[in-house]
């Protein structure tokens, strides 16, 4: 077992945990009918917004006992309270792990799905002061992300500079829900925020991909389809904020990649170059900004990206650099290694050099999040 406790770079705070008063406390009393409000059935729970489904119908037993993680582990939700969104049953979950802090992603990857920005806005912010108040009770090991409007730039930097002020670590970005896309010049006075802030933007996968959408019949793996893909759905993500300059002009910028998996990123880093080389430096109708360095140079200074199992990846460590790569357990989804992180960690860390396997599971997570070295 490593001789320090995880720090873990990728971990949610899901829909169905959530306070079922979360929004009726928090939003104005005009939006109250139309934010999201929790509904029992006979059968279960579920979230509504606006009159429409929002998430996936939660089953009333589930409320005593669910299953969490890769290996459906049992877990019971004491007294009525869900753990993940319970501080001190969040904590007593991860001291089982072995891991002293988690940076929390909400779990609403398509977004709230409304078409009224104002609306849209104040849900938004609604959930990042909860988020703030929830992260307040140990905010060593609970580090919050914000969500970002994706309708417009002027509501994107404004709740950025919300979620500095509520003392959240960092900000989310959907990329694939923008209003434009994510290399438009539109996004530039973002950017500059960013860096004004000192917040690492956040892609995490969600929303990018066609094997999302539409019917998923029994036994034509649609949905396996998607989970086996989806990380690498941020390879978009990770060239458009390189080859459209955004890391070029914005040097402090720090972007990351949520739940993204390492094993591909050498691969596209030597593309990118490849590319680059061909078409701006050779004058082969490259449309790329100016850059003053190759392109997986920024990738180096200004990008990270998080990982919960991907022993291919951490054989690549050195070309994905192991200043750029974040462990995760990412509690309590069923593709999270909890409860056997430092298990994972130590099969699939054999034979890496200790200093790099602490700076991957603990330094560059506190560097990044908490300004720790």
């Amino acid at each position: 077992m490593p001789d320090w406790k995880l720090f873990s770079a990728d971990d949610h705070v899901d829909l169905p945990y959530l306070p079922g008063d979360l929004w009726e406390k928090r939003v104005p009393a005009a939006y109250r009918e139309r934010a999201p409000q929790l509904v029992e059935t006979a059968t279960d729970w579920h979230w509504e917004m606006d009159g429409r489904l929002l998430g996936t119908p939660q089953k009333k037993d589930a409320v005593i006992t669910t299953s969490f993680g890769h290996w459906s582990t049992p877990v019971e939700h004491e007294g009525g309270r869900w753990r993940p969104t319970t501080p001190d049953l969040r904590l007593a979950d991860m001291d089982r792990d072995g891991v002293e802090t988690q940076v929390l992603y909400g779990g609403l990857t398509r977004g709230f799905g409304v078409k009224d920005p104002d609306l849209n806005t104040v849900v938004t912010r609604a959930y990042n002061e909860w988020t703030a108040d929830f992260c307040a009770a140990a905010p060593e090991r609970l580090v919050g992300l914000g969500w970002l409007p994706t309708h417009s730039v002027e509501a994107a930097i404004e709740e950025m500079h919300n979620c500095a002020r509520l003392g959240l670590k960092g900000v989310q970005f959907q990329a694939f829900l923008a209003e434009k896309p994510l290399w438009h010049a539109v996004w530039e006075p973002l950017w500059d925020a960013g860096e004004e802030t000192g917040l690492p933007v956040s892609f995490h996968v969600g929303g990018g991909q066609w094997s999302t959408q539409g019917e998923k019949p029994p036994g034509r793996g649609v949905q396996t389809t998607s989970t086996t893909v989806a990380p690498i759905q941020l390879d978009e993500a990770l060239v458009s904020v390189v080859m459209s300059g955004i890391l070029h002009r914005h040097p402090k910028l720090r972007v990351v990649l949520g739940e993204s998996s390492i094993g591909w990123i050498p691969f596209v880093l030597h593309r990118m170059d490849w590319e680059y080389e061909v078409r701006m430096n050779k004058g082969r109708g490259g449309d790329a900004a100016v850059l003053d360095m190759r392109p997986s140079d920024y990738y180096r200074r200004q990008v990270y990206a998080t990982f919960q199992s991907d022993p291919v990846g951490v054989k690549l460590l050195e070309e994905v650099g192991v200043d750029n790569a974040l462990w995760a357990s990412d509690y309590p989804h069923g593709d999270s290694v909890w409860p056997r992180s430092q298990e994972t960690v130590d099969e699939e860390f054999a034979g890496v050099d200790e200093a790099v396997a602490r700076k991957v599971t603990r330094d560059n997570g506190i560097k990044l999040y908490l300004g720790g070295e």
